[in-house]
């Protein structure tokens, strides 16, 4: 893997590719300000350079030819740059220069900062420059190499403290995500990323911790499920053994009958256990998509207690408090979770269970309570894990895996909605759901 960079690495390109585009982009600027104002400048410095330029050709002009080139050192003595007197034109001058010059008017070379202007009655030439030699020699900021420096203090370090400043918080972050995701990697589902400076990656921090959050609850609840099993199986199994050891040692045809029934009765324990945990796997892994339907309160609620009639013990009274109205749910996983509901207080109730459904506040409430032993406190919360049996009176003596319960508050939260446990005002328990109200599904 290639190793990432280090901050002041990505800071070095960040900026250097900054700088580097600011400086063309200035370059440009300058070459086309030059080009717009260079005719400008021309005319401005040849008017200003005009009368001394006809002061030196009337002092030349004045003297004999074999004087003027100790005159012109003379006026050299005078000026803070050099004057020549050439014989001919310059071979490097362009048509439109020696035009002028022809003309007996100055024409000045911009770049080379160099005035020509001709000696009348003469073929020779004035040199006046570089005009700006003096200046050069003397001031470095003037210099091109001077303007770049000025350039790159004023411009360039603002822009590092600015670019450095902005970049910081975002790597730091950056990295704290990178730390945080390889922790995850390495199976540490409990990493979170802490609170990020960068306004850019703090959204994603929120993300990666809920996505973190669901890995760590759906781990832990799949090996609690994985332990659980092992240790449910061991039950079945063990009376399995037995049963077979027993079956060699049996003297009749009715004792081998007996234990070969009980050995059935394990092995279909066995079966249904394995369906339930599958099936409880699968709906935690969230694999099982949601039918929303419309119902009618009363007419779902009475059917159901119709058809929990026949599994309801004699000695129980069942009753229903429900009220009006339409609500929204999946029919098939809420049939199985106030099944459950139900099977659970059938349990454990004394003489009366009762069921009270109320559509309030957007949300629909279901409560199954009963008059039974109750739940302690402290175990409210621990009912809903898989495989979980209370002591005392809620224990293995009646019978099942452990799951009902769990299946119920995945349903719930399959809905959006949550379940609790407490105490029920007819003595017992009250299982409570709270389901909020979805919009169906358009049928295709």
């Amino acid at each position: 893997m290639k190793p990432p960079l280090s901050l002041a690495a990505l800071f070095a390109r960040y900026f250097v590719q900054t700088m580097v585009v600011q400086f063309v982009l200035l370059l440009g600027f300058v070459t086309l300000l030059i080009l717009l104002t260079s005719g400008a400048d021309r005319d401005r410095i040849e008017q200003q350079m005009d009368g001394t330029v006809r002061m030196i050709q009337r002092e030349l002009l004045s003297q004999p030819p074999a004087r003027r080139a100790a005159e012109l050192a003379s006026i050299n003595e005078l000026f803070a740059y050099p004057v020549k007197l050439l014989p001919t034109l310059p071979a490097a001058l362009d048509d439109e220069a020696r035009a002028r010059l022809a003309s007996g008017q100055s024409w000045l070379d911009y770049g080379n900062e160099l005035l020509y202007a001709p000696l009348p009655g003469t073929r020779q030439i004035l040199q006046l420059g570089p005009l700006g030699q003096d200046s050069e020699q003397h001031n470095f900021l003037q210099s091109e190499w001077g303007l770049f420096l000025l350039w790159f203090v004023f411009f360039g370090v603002p822009m590092a403290v600015l670019i450095y400043l902005n970049l910081r918080p975002h790597w730091q972050s950056l990295m704290a995500l990178r730390a945080t995701a390889t922790q995850l990697a390495e199976g540490d589902l409990s990493a979170r990323v802490g609170r990020l400076k960068s306004p850019l990656f703090a959204p994603l921090s929120t993300v990666i911790n809920d996505m973190a959050t669901r890995l760590e609850r759906q781990v832990e609840t799949r090996q609690a499920l994985a332990h659980a099993v092992a240790h449910e199986l061991r039950t079945p199994v063990a009376r399995l053994r037995f049963g077979l050891s027993m079956l060699d040692e049996a003297e009749d045809d009715n004792e081998r009958q007996h234990y070969r029934e009980g050995m059935e009765r394990d092995l279909t324990e066995l079966d249904e256990l394995l369906n339930i945990s599958l099936s409880y796997a699968k709906l935690d892994r969230g694999e099982v998509s949601l039918q929303y339907e419309t119902v009618d309160l009363n007419e779902w609620f009475d059917d159901l207690i119709r058809l929990m009639q026949p599994l309801c013990p004699p000695h129980l009274q069942l009753g229903l408090d429900c009220g009006s109205g339409n609500t929204t749910f999946d029919r098939k996983l809420m049939y199985v979770a106030t099944r459950n509901l139900l099977l659970n207080a059938f349990k454990y109730a004394t003489s009366r269970v009762q069921m009270s459904v109320t559509l309030y506040g957007g949300e629909l409430w279901i409560a199954v309570e009963d008059d039974g032993p109750g739940i302690p406190p402290e175990e409210c919360e621990r009912i809903f894990e898989p495989f979980q049996r209370l002591d005392r009176s809620r224990d293995r003596a009646t019978g099942g895996h452990g799951l009902g319960l769990s299946f119920v508050r995945l349903i719930t939260l399959h809905h959006g909605g949550s379940a609790s446990a407490g105490q029920a005002s007819l003595g017992g328990a009250r299982m409570a759901l709270r389901l909020p109200q979805h919009p169906p599904r358009p049928r295709g």
